[in-house]
């Protein structure tokens, strides 16, 4: 076991850039499925996180009418048909695209719910924030792909849920989802099992 957490100190060290090695991740996986909150709601205390898990994360009848191989797609899916947001963006961040993707939400008037895939590098994570920032209102909501696929990703996303105007965060480990909730008056992160 020691020569094994060497080798796995050896390559998170490399940067942090880098994506983790498959033994990490799956290391990091399961730190994550052992402190996830249950994915049924149990023992959650947040009534809006209840609702999210319940009303969302398991409706059933959601789950049939976004019937996607992509469990992660399917859910934002059936986020835009139970929270109906005024205006839904999906975007692809892969390495060509980071001017277009911050284009896109520079162009827009206010975001409902915005979605950004295939985030890889944490200094783009933060742009994407920073630009969403200034485009949001209470009821708008983030979500960003890959939040653990490396240190600087998730050292990005603890900074994204420290912000001052970030009221609550859900992390399902391959997505963070973004609140701005102002009814919320206290904040609260949440890691769920899915």
């Amino acid at each position: 076991m020691k020569s094994m957490h060497f080798l796995l100190t050896l390559n998170v060290g490399k940067g942090n850039s880098m994506s983790y090695t498959f033994p990490f991740t799956l290391f990091n996986y399961f730190k994550y499925y052992i402190n996830a909150a249950n994915g049924k709601g149990h023992g959650v205390h947040s009534p809006f996180v209840f609702s999210f898990i319940c009303s969302v994360l398991n409706n059933k009848e959601l789950k049939q009418e976004a019937d996607y191989s992509n469990k992660y797609r399917a859910l934002v899916t059936r986020m835009v048909a139970y929270y109906m947001p005024v205006s839904v963006m999906e975007l692809e961040a892969i390495p060509s695209s980071k001017v277009k993707v911050l284009e896109e939400i520079e162009n827009t008037n206010t975001i409902g719910l915005l979605y950004i895939k295939q985030i890889k590098n944490a200094e783009d994570l933060t742009n994407y924030f920073n630009a969403a920032l200034k485009k949001i209102n209470t009821q708008s909501i983030l979500i960003f792909e890959g939040i653990h696929v490396s240190k600087k990703m998730e050292v990005s996303w603890e900074t994204i849920k420290m912000h001052k105007e970030v009221k609550l965060t859900i992390d399902l480990y391959k997505l963070g989802i973004v609140f701005f909730r102002q009814e919320q008056l206290e904040k609260e992160n949440f890691i769920i099992r899915f």
